[in-house]
């Protein structure tokens, strides 16, 4: 067993990889191990892992049932989820996405660049504000909600995030209610003057399947607001820090910008992000000879799966000719359905970066750290990216 003061959950390192590489070292003595911070066993080895994201009999999501989540699809398994995949995957279908992506680029190029100066701390300067500003734009809402916006989703989330901490429980259900009751204003509106946007795919895709119903669209609207938010926040960071702390790399992608897409595959490895997911044990099971009761939580490491040797040879080194099968996205029937859409907003984020700030490095007077909890929030990555640049011709 793992105590709270030995979990490397607990710890703060100078690079992104050291908690994968920590944790797959470890998996390579012992696959499966309980660790009191996580209060669940983790499982660590990439086959392992693999497998029972896709084994949803076994391991479910169902506890996200318990919360304000209950009626999104990540609290379904089986004909109610297939349902919601279906209709989820006609707005974020390739022909609609590239139209998301003609909108998208130019917030990307107003945030990324236009910064100021010749330096800039990222996160709160660009980052942390950009998913929002897109969701503004996507759903046609109106830009003076953004503060507001922002502060739902970072009272919810941070509830979501730490379910048992009961301080944080009313503020989030109220913010949870006052988000939904606002997104509901806009549905209502969207379907009195319909319009060419996010929202009105959403509504479409719902009529469409012949499942229309003004509470099921605010619940994907929300649902795609929170699971959109935060992660890609910490998508964008992973990337871009991963790219400074790999100068090589960075001049590979400077001179190619066909290698973003894969350089972000790369940084969703070897940055992880994702470092991992809860799943709920539906069955008793047994797990690389490690028995997991039915009833209990378990812990699906994919920091630790990312650095298997035994699935990416040499798993230290950030290759953005990899193209690895990263598991930052999960995998099986909850593979994040709003994958696509992250994608271009990373893409778009990184190209005008690149363009807007000439010589971009890391700031040498500060120094990156990166932990599991970030921003405060169940993420891996770092609370701020400082950065220089050249001055503009």
């Amino acid at each position: 067993m793992i105590t709270v003061a030995e979990s490397v959950f607990a710890a703060q390192f100078d690079s992104p990889m050291t908690l994968g590489r920590r944790l797959a070292a470890l998996g390579r003595e012992v696959p499966v191990v309980f660790d009191q911070r996580m209060g669940a066993p983790l499982v660590l080895r990439h086959k392992d892992v693999s497998a029972a994201l896709r084994d949803t009999a076994t391991f479910g999501t169902q506890f996200y049932g318990m919360g304000p989540m209950a009626a999104s699809m990540i609290a379904h398994d089986g004909a109610e989820h297939t349902r919601q995949r279906r209709i989820h995957n006609r707005f974020f279908s390739p022909g609609v996405s590239r139209r998301y992506e003609e909108r998208i680029v130019p917030i990307a190029v107003r945030t990324f660049g236009s910064l100021e100066g010749e330096r800039a701390e990222l996160v709160e300067d660009a980052i942390a504000r950009y998913p929002m500003q897109v969701f503004l734009d996507l759903l046609g809402i109106p830009d003076d909600v953004g503060d507001q916006g922002l502060a739902w989703v970072r009272t919810i989330v941070s509830w979501l995030g730490s379910p048992m901490e009961e301080a944080l429980a009313a503020p989030g259900m109220q913010a949870y209610q006052e988000l939904s009751d606002y997104t509901r204003t806009l549905v209502e509106a969207e379907l009195a003057d319909p319009k060419d946007n996010l929202l009105g795919e959403i509504i479409r895709a719902h009529l469409d399947e012949d499942q229309f119903s003004l509470e099921a669209c605010v619940v994907a609207v929300v649902g795609l607001i929170l699971g959109g938010f935060e992660t890609t926040i910490q998508m964008m960071t992973a990337t871009i820090s991963s790219l400074l702390l790999n100068p090589d790399a960075l001049d590979q992608v400077r001179a190619d910008r066909s290698l973003i897409e894969p350089a972000i595959d790369e940084a969703f490895r070897w940055a992880n992000p994702s470092a991992g997911l809860y799943r709920l044990v539906l069955k008793d099971v047994e797990i690389a000879g490690t028995p997991i009761a039915a009833g209990s939580m378990a812990y699906f490491c994919i920091a630790a799966a990312h650095y298997d040797e035994e699935a990416f040879p040499e798993p230290e080194v950030f290759d953005v000719r990899r193209r690895p099968a990263q598991l930052g996205f999960g995998l099986g029937p909850h593979y994040c359905v709003g994958a696509p859409l992250a994608r271009i907003e990373v893409r778009a984020a990184v190209d005008a970066l690149l363009d807007g700030c000439p010589g971009l490095r890391l700031d040498p007077g500060q120094e990156l750290t990166f932990r599991y909890g970030a921003r405060g929030f169940v993420q891996h990555g770092t609370d701020a990216v400082p950065v220089v640049w050249s001055p503009r011709a």
